[in-house]
């Protein structure tokens, strides 16, 4: 029942910006919250311990009849969908803004030594999530980060991330 909401939340997510243009899969051809789905073959991001930065690429604004997605939630779908291998989904919410200028390929490519992202959710003020991540490396390693998340019209736009 999980996974199908996830799933769920994914489809309206990509769905609805995709629509709106305020999403775009690029590909060649508050509380607490955790999040983890083990899938075998990815890698460290490249970007933890950078700070990302917005895209300079403008996107629409919501209007006001769309409703806004939750911070807390974009992140935790963002992360499922690494989890899952979901790449496309992960592009979408927020993947493309990580590595401006870098390809989809890459981005994938960025998760080969990566089992699983389990992110914990401390806190949501206003449009910026606080995260604590375990990554479980396919070596069976963990490395630890914390910061946030910035996120606007259902996307993540910037990240302040750092090992802990």
């Amino acid at each position: 029942m999980r996974v199908s909401l996830v799933v769920a939340l994914v489809v309206a997510l990509t769905g609805a910006g995709a629509l709106f243009g305020l999403a775009r899969a690029n590909s060649p051809g508050s509380g607490t919250a955790t999040a983890s789905t083990p899938v075998a073959g990815r890698a460290v991001s490249p970007s933890l311990g950078h700070t990302w930065t917005q895209a300079s690429e403008a996107r629409p604004q919501a209007s006001p009849m769309q409703s806004t997605p939750d911070p807390a939630d974009v992140v935790q779908t963002y992360f499922s969908a690494v989890n899952e291998g979901d790449y496309i989904a992960a592009w979408a919410l927020g993947g493309k803004q990580h590595i401006a200028g870098s390809t989809f390929d890459a981005f994938v490519q960025s998760f080969n030594t990566t089992n699983t992202y389990d992110v914990t959710i401390n806190e949501v003020a206003g449009n910026k999530v606080e995260v604590e991540l375990d990554q479980l490396l396919t070596d069976e390693t963990h490395r630890h980060f914390t910061g946030t998340f910035t996120v606007e019209d259902g996307v993540i736009v910037a990240a302040d991330i750092h090992p802990k």
